[in-house]
């Protein structure tokens, strides 16, 4: 072990009594999140105006407190620009974080330095948890390769906004800056094909040993590199040894980055957004998610089946069962309470709670009635490309009305030419029938039939990512789309 590990893994020990409590107290950790948010929002005019000094439990809460999403705080934050302190929360946000852009006009959602500091601790705990477990730091002996978007921001009468990444750069010591790549001058580069070039160069000879992306991001990226270096990721970098993956399910993308990776690469994900920093993957050799209870956010969960209803019926974490899928709510010491994310969650295990992301509540695919979620259709893809040992690169799916009978058409990407579509499509068609029951009794009546496979060319969703949205590192990909102006802008790159 280096120098360097030895001291960083002296470091992360320090974080174990919090890990600890998160693990084996969450329902404790939740009961003082939740006491010390109704202390903090009674200073504020929002506290005032929903009488939060009357709230003592969780059901006042419920009480006083309706669920709202982002556009029922528009005039809380309308007033916030106006530089207007103690709204939401006392004094005034250090920054507003700006949304990826998954819905039609970027959110603008308070960052307050309390936030700020909380959302530290995902990666604290990930990094602690894995150092225990492997008993060192040896995975953080080198450079890190963050690829994230430019810091840029946009000043709203005196506020700073912009991606919750770059306000996390913006804010990092100087002495951790050191240790990551690419530098500021190559991440303030607008051209995404000139920034990964730069990238490449600017990595290179150093030792990297573990990288932050997200999944889409980092494939094409990976992609880009064995194009231009004209060897694999992990031939220039031996010591590679692990990956922290965010913002969305990185399972259809695996096998690609394993390939260009390596086999034994630690692949560890956490749950974050512009909304907070949620969960982070405890186990590297299991899948899910723990739910960090002690720093800043009090959870509350609504049953899927329920979330259209007047009155929903909102569950607090210990209400919540294994198996069963959420949407998640949240009150943070940013200002938002009550606040319903996009988000569906169902917890694998409640001791200690940890969940998996099953996609968002504007994404569940239902053109024939299915309600098929993103996580069934990636995992359906996934299982489809191990079985055939195939590398996938990308796929989106979408109904096909056309038809004689329901079916889908999918657009697969994958590394390497299949010698019989017809097989690929009978065992995606079967892995569908494994992870979504409505559509196997679909199948079963006849109704749905066999998808019909496209197989595209090379970069075909790169090109796509670009005609539709600016290609960052922060983006995000749709694999399930009904929308019919993508689909029109899809079939005429085919």
């Amino acid at each position: 072990m280096s120098v360097l590990s030895f001291v960083q893994y002296h470091y992360l020990k320090r974080f174990s009594g919090l890990v600890n409590q998160n693990r084996f107290h969450a329902i404790e950790c939740q009961q003082k999140v939740f006491l010390k948010l109704i202390n903090t929002v009674k200073n504020t005019a929002f506290g005032n105006e929903h009488d939060c000094n009357s709230i003592k439990t969780y059901n006042d809460f419920k009480k006083n407190i309706p669920l709202r999403n982002y556009s029922d705080y528009s005039s809380y934050i309308e007033r916030i620009f106006k530089r207007e302190s103690s709204v939401l929360y006392p004094g005034l946000p250090a920054f507003f974080g700006k949304s990826s852009g998954t819905s039609d006009k970027p959110k603008l959602l308070p960052i307050t330095k309390d936030f700020l500091q909380n959302t530290q601790y995902a990666a604290l705990y990930m990094l602690c948890n894995l150092s225990m477990q492997l008993g060192n730091a040896k995975f953080m002996g080198g450079k890190v390769l963050a690829l994230t978007d430019q810091q840029s921001f946009e000043n709203i009468n005196g506020f700073l906004c912009g991606a919750v990444s770059s306000i996390k750069t913006y804010n990092m010591p100087r002495w951790a800056k050191r240790f990551s790549f690419p530098s500021n001058e190559i991440n303030d580069i607008e051209n995404p094909a000139e920034k990964i070039e730069a990238t490449i160069r600017n990595i290179t000879g150093n030792n990297i040993q573990m990288a932050v992306a997200l999944p889409v991001y980092l494939s094409y990226f990976l992609s880009q590199f064995e194009i231009i270096q004209q060897q694999k990721f992990k031939s220039v970098f031996s010591d590679f040894k692990a990956i922290f993956l965010s913002g969305m399910n990185y399972e259809p993308y695996e096998s690609l980055l394993r390939n260009h990776l390596g086999n034994d690469v630690l692949i560890m994900e956490n749950y974050s957004a512009t909304e907070g920093s949620f969960a982070y993957q405890a186990d590297p050799h299991k899948k899910g998610m723990e739910l960090i209870c002690n720093q800043g956010i009090f959870y509350e969960f609504v049953a899927l089946e329920n979330i259209n209803k007047k009155a929903p019926g909102r569950l607090s974490l210990n209400d919540v069962q294994t198996g069963k899928q959420y949407s998640i709510v949240i009150s943070a010491n940013n200002g938002l309470y009550g606040y319903v994310m996009n988000d569906i969650v169902e917890f694998i295990s409640i001791q200690p709670y940890r969940l998996k992301v099953c996609g968002r509540l504007k994404d569940i695919f239902s053109p024939f009635g299915e309600q098929l979620l993103p996580i069934q259709a990636e995992q359906a893809m996934g299982k489809t490309c191990y079985l055939l040992h195939q590398t996938l690169i990308d796929f989106i799916i979408l109904p096909d009305f056309n038809f004689e009978r329901y079916r889908y058409i999918c657009y697969v990407e994958l590394e390497s030419e299949i010698k019989d579509n017809l097989i690929f499509a009978n065992t995606l068609h079967q892995q569908l029938c494994n992870n979504n029951s409505y559509y196997e009794d679909l199948v079963k009546t006849g109704a749905i039939t066999t998808p019909e496979l496209i197989l595209v060319r090379k970069n075909f969703f790169h090109e796509l990512l670009t005609i539709t949205s600016k290609f960052s590192a922060q983006q995000k990909n749709t694999h399930l789309i009904t929308d019919k102006a993508r689909i029109a802008k899809m079939e005429s790159l085919v």
